[in-house]
């Protein structure tokens, strides 16, 4: 738990070993379990902390995403606007003239509107996605812990895991006992086949 990086369970799993975070809240824990002077409700309650901690950290770009794409239909009819003031100045010229500059302060409404929500809210509501997937092996692992620090047998604490992950991802209890048995994990294709 001290240098993961030279550990031979981190190196069997190298998809967990490239993520420094879960790394990290891995070897805390299992620290402090090893420690045994916390209660479990203790460890519960620190890891949720955290966790929220590390989920807010990383959408604070889907935030920044949706306050963009909530302001930019008032930028369009603040565009709007300011095409209206400049087609009223004009009122004594053609009306080809004033009918392009009303068109033209719709237009700004018109791409405000439509940058906001073809554009960047589905760009915001794909990156909460992928960092709320991202967050969630945080929470499978929390379970995991969770278990095992309340004394249940290793092949047991890691069904409590299994059962925090997405059912689109889930491997089957039989999967699991194999994987745990033989030490191999989950093949490559049967991952792509439940993405």
């Amino acid at each position: 738990m001290d240098r993961p990086d030279e550990s031979e369970i981190f190196k069997a799993y190298p998809r967990v070993a490239r993520d420094q975070e879960l790394t990290l809240f891995i070897c805390d824990y299992v620290r402090l379990i090893l420690v045994g002077n916390a209660r479990p409700y203790e460890i519960e309650a620190l890891m949720e902390e955290e966790i929220a901690t590390h989920r807010g950290d990383k959408l604070k770009v889907y935030f920044a995403l949706m306050s963009m794409a909530d302001g930019l239909p008032a930028l369009g009819i603040v565009a709007a606007i300011l095409g209206i003031v400049k087609a009223m100045g004009a009122l004594d010229q053609s009306p080809a003239l004033l009918g392009s500059l009303i068109g033209a302060a719709l237009v700004g409404t018109f791409t405000g509107i439509l940058v906001s929500y073809s554009v960047v809210a589905p760009l915001a509501n794909k990156v909460k996605a992928t960092r709320e997937a991202q967050a969630r092996v945080f929470i499978i692992v929390k379970q995991t812990l969770l278990a095992f620090m309340n004394g249940a047998l290793p092949q047991i604490a890691v069904e409590h895991g299994r059962k925090a992950i997405t059912a689109a991802y889930r491997p089957t209890i039989d999967e699991v006992e194999n994987a745990t048995i033989t030490g191999a994990p989950r093949s490559e294709s049967a991952l792509r086949e439940a993405a």
